[in-house]
């Protein structure tokens, strides 16, 4: 991590309201700051300073006192604010608020050519409405070449936009892609489960924890797109894309999606600029939404109300809350969360994914949401390729039953409806191959028979 200098941090809450400057607080050390003083104020906003124009002079003389080097505010400034702000710090002080701080958490851990481009869609949506007021503030003679604005150019607002558009092509290319690696995932038996939640919950420390033991590499040739776990380390925005590791839940093959995790009062073009990696998230057969059980209950209630926010309205599977970090909290504790919060997270499932606590009934749950799989028995005749069919189904589904009757065997299992589907494809093969055989053998021309496949 670079070392970006020492920073005052601001926030202003409404009138009546206490600030906490907790989480900004962690935010700029995860981005490299070091916060050496912080203030807040609590009153309605200022059009023209978002603070009151008293506490801003007074933030100059703290920024004067300490010798920061830039203040970071925990709100959404606009424009004209960041510009007036400036305007009463000393000369070289950067003006950085909550979401060009968070951006520029996102640019360092972006270590992918998705995330690299999700990093760039945010960071130009960002500033065109800063363009804008540049072209106004130039019209008005102000110069707006200070704290944060940059220098004024007529041609950069229809230069932003060409970008927007240039990579939101690229984006959808890759979604396009991913949709296609999801489909053929399912194709090749696998269920798709999603690790969710705010960040640094715990999602990839879970995901170790739930990871087969085979390694990826190990599979790679019938896998090549999985991607190392993820790492797990106390920070926020560790996992920036997304990782995919096998898990081991019993008989169901399950791949798990660790994903960039959430935030609160993120605003909609941030979110929509990592739609593509949330799409892990949509698009999954079943969601794990990944809770800190040792945070405090209005705390937690705040970030289950963000993250089914941000599900809400694409979200397609089921939700199932995981209550992590079990293991820093005791029963009568848990027990009045769970209780505080059972409207939103309703049945639960609490575990340690740092000491594996109740791990095991994690991956029962699993396995009992995820979607229905069908059962099929099938009647082959005994040939190579009908081993070789039931060696598939090991692989793709859960066999129950397989038994050898003279010249045939039957085999009875379970599978998702698609590899239901193939298995019949493929048995009709192996009897459509069998066939001309047992006809060269007797001299006569094949016999019409019962399909050998009995569905349930």
């Amino acid at each position: 991590m670079t070392d970006e200098g020492p920073v005052v941090v601001a926030k202003r809450v409404d009138t009546g309201d206490s600030a906490d400057l907790t989480e900004i607080s962690e935010l700029a050390g995860a981005a490299g700051y070091e916060v050496i003083a912080t203030l807040s104020q609590s009153r309605k906003e200022d059009a023209a300073y978002h603070f009151g124009e008293g506490k801003v002079e007074e933030l100059a003389a703290l920024v004067t006192e300490t010798g920061a080097q830039a203040i970071i505010v925990d709100n959404r400034l606009g424009p004209y604010q960041t510009y007036n702000i400036g305007g009463k710090l000393p000369e070289g002080v950067e003006v950085i608020d909550r979401f060009t701080l968070i951006l520029e958490i996102f640019g360092q851990r972006a270590n992918t050519r998705k995330a690299q481009l999700q990093v760039e869609l945010a960071e130009l949506r960002y500033e065109l409405p800063r363009a804008e007021a540049k072209t106004s503030l130039a019209k008005r003679d102000e110069r707006p070449g200070f704290m944060g604005l940059g220098e004024y150019d007529e041609s950069r607002e229809q230069d932003i936009k060409a970008q927007i558009s240039r990579i939101k092509q690229e984006l959808d290319a890759i979604a396009d892609k991913e949709e296609t690696r999801r489909e053929q995932r399912r194709e090749s038996g696998f269920d798709l489960v999603a690790l969710a939640g705010y960040t640094n919950a715990g999602k990839s420390t879970l995901m170790r924890r739930l990871a087969d033991d085979l390694d990826v590499g190990e599979n790679e040739d019938l896998h090549p797109d999985l991607d190392p776990t993820a790492e797990s380390e106390d920070r926020l925005f560790t996992t920036l894309g997304t990782t995919t590791r096998r898990a081991d839940t019993g008989t169901r093959d399950v791949l798990l999606t660790d994903t960039v995790g959430f935030i609160s009062d993120l605003p909609h073009w941030l979110v929509e600029s990592f739609e593509s990696t949330l799409d892990s998230v949509y698009h999954a057969d079943l969601v794990l939404l990944v809770v800190d059980a040792s945070e405090p209950i209005a705390e937690m209630r705040e970030k289950l109300v963000t993250s089914h926010d941000t599900l809400y309205e694409r979200n397609e599977a089921p939700i199932v809350t995981v209550l992590n970090k079990i293991d820093r909290v005791d029963d009568t504790e848990l027990d009045a969360k769970r209780d505080a919060l059972d409207a939103l997270a309703p049945n639960p499932i609490c575990v340690s994914g740092l000491t594996g606590e109740n791990v095991e009934k994690l991956t029962d749950r699993i396995e009992a949401e995820l979607p229905d799989w069908r059962e099929e028995r099938l009647l082959l005749p005994l040939s190579d390729e009908a081993m070789s069919l039931v060696s598939w189904l090991y692989d793709h589904g859960h066999v129950q039953e397989e038994e050898y009757t003279g010249e045939e065997v039957i085999v009875e299992f379970t599978a998702r409806p698609a590899i239901v589907k193939r298995a019949r494809a493929k048995a009709g093969d192996v009897r459509a191959a069998q066939e001309p055989s047992e006809a060269a053998a007797t001299g006569s021309d094949p016999i019409e028979s019962e399909p050998g496949v009995d569905g349930r």
